[in-house]
C-alpha cells in the first residue's frame, strides 16, 4: 500500500507557498505608504539605490548563513545575471521614470495586467495551462482593480497615449519585465534553491542601480535626512524587496508562474487599506467592492490554473 505522507507533505508545501505569497502582497501593499513617505525625504534614485543595496546584503547574509553556495553552471550564470538585470535594474528604472510621465491611474491599470501577460505568454510557451474559468478569474481581478481606481475620491481620467504616451510605454515595459522575471525564474529553480536564485539575481540587479544612483546619492544632504527616512529605507529593503522576493520566487517554484503572479492583484486593496489607516486617505464603498472582486478573481484563477511540468 502506498503511503499518503508524500501527498500530505506536498499539500502542506503548497499551502505554505500560498501563505507566503499572501504575506508578500501584504509587504508590497504596506510598502506603497512607506515609499511615499521616504520619497518626501530622499530623491527617487538615491532611495532606490540604498534600499536595493540593503536588500542584497540581507539576502546574501541569509543565503550564506544557511549554507547556500553560489556555484552555477556557466550557461546558468549568464541566465541569472540577465534575470537580475531584467527583473530588478530594468524593471525599477522603467517603473520610476514611467510613473513620473503618466498618471497614477494609468500606471495602476497597466501593472495590473501582469497576471494576464504571464498567463498568456506561459500558455503560448506551453509552460502554463489556464482553463476558461481561470481566464475569467484574471478578468474579474483586473475589473476589481479598475473599480478600486474608479471608486477613489478624486477625478479619475484614463488617457492612454497623448500626453502620457511616453510614460504609458515605459510602464508597459516595466510590466513586461516583471512578467518575464516571473516566468524565466522558474526553470532555474529546478536546478538551484529559490533563495540562491533570488539573492544572486537581486545582487546582480542592485549593482547597476547603485551606479546609476551615485550622482543622486552624492547630492543628498545626509545630515538633514531624518531617522524615520532611514527606517523607511530599511523597512522597504527588508520587507518590500528581500523577504518579498524570496517568498515570491518560492511561490513560483511551488505553484508556477501564472498562479503566483495572480497574487500581485491583491496588492492594491492592501495598499488602499494601509493608506486609509496610516495616511488617512478616504475609503469608498466602490473600492471595498473592488477589493472583494479582485480577491474573488484571484481565488478563481488560482483554482483553474496549472503549471505544465
Amino acid at each position: 500500500m502506498l503511503s499518503s505522507k508524500p501527498i500530505a507533505d506536498d499539500r502542506r508545501n503548497l499551502v505554505g507557498a500560498d501563505g507566503l505569497l499572501l504575506l508578500t502582497v501584504f509587504f508590497w501593499g504596506v510598502n506603497f505608504s512607506v515609499v511615499k513617505y521616504a520619497l518626501s525625504e530622499l530623491p527617487p534614485l538615491a532611495f532606490n539605490g540604498l534600499r536595493f543595496v540593503f536588500a542584497s546584503i540581507v539576502l546574501l547574509t541569509i543565503a550564506l548563513s544557511n549554507g547556500h553556495r553560489f556555484h552555477f553552471k556557466r550557461r546558468h550564470l549568464t541566465y541569472l545575471i540577465g534575470l537580475g538585470l531584467v527583473g530588478n535594474t530594468l524593471y525599477q528604472l522603467l517603473f520610476v521614470f514611467g510613473i513620473n510621465h503618466t498618471s497614477a491611474d494609468n500606471a495602476s491599470l497597466i501593472l495590473a495586467t501582469v497576471p494576464a501577460w504571464v498567463a498568456l505568454i506561459g500558455t503560448l510557451a506551453g509552460v502554463e495551462r489556464v482553463e476558461p474559468r481561470g481566464w475569467l478569474g484574471v478578468g474579474l481581478s483586473l475589473a476589481g482593480i479598475g473599480l478600486i481606481i474608479v471608486g477613489s475620491n478624486r477625478q479619475v481620467e484614463f488617457h492612454f497615449g497623448g500626453a502620457t504616451l511616453w510614460g504609458d510605454v515605459l510602464m508597459l515595459g516595466a510590466t513586461w519585465c516583471w512578467s518575464a522575471y516571473t516566468l524565466l525564474s522558474r526553470p532555474l529553480m529546478r536546478h538551484y534553491p529559490s533563495l540562491t536564485v533570488t539573492s544572486f539575481s537581486t545582487t546582480m540587479g542592485a549593482i547597476p542601480l547603485l551606479l546609476i544612483a551615485t550622482p543622486s546619492l552624492v547630492g543628498v544632504d545626509w545630515a538633514a535626512v531624518p531617522a524615520a527616512a532611514w527606517l523607511a529605507v530599511i523597512a522597504s529593503g527588508m520587507f518590500g524587496i528581500a523577504l518579498a522576493y524570496v517568498f515570491w520566487n518560492y511561490g513560483v517554484s511551488r505553484l508556477g508562474s501564472a498562479r503566483t503572479s495572480l497574487y500581485s492583484n491583491l496588492t492594491p486593496p492592501i495598499a488602499l487599506i494601509t493608506a486609509w489607516v496610516w495616511l488617512g486617505e478616504t475609503l469608498t464603498m466602490q473600492q471595498v467592492l473592488g477589493g472583494v472582486l479582485a480577491l474573488a478573481g484571484v481565488v478563481l484563477a488560482r483554482r483553474f490554473t496549472r503549471p505544465v511540468d
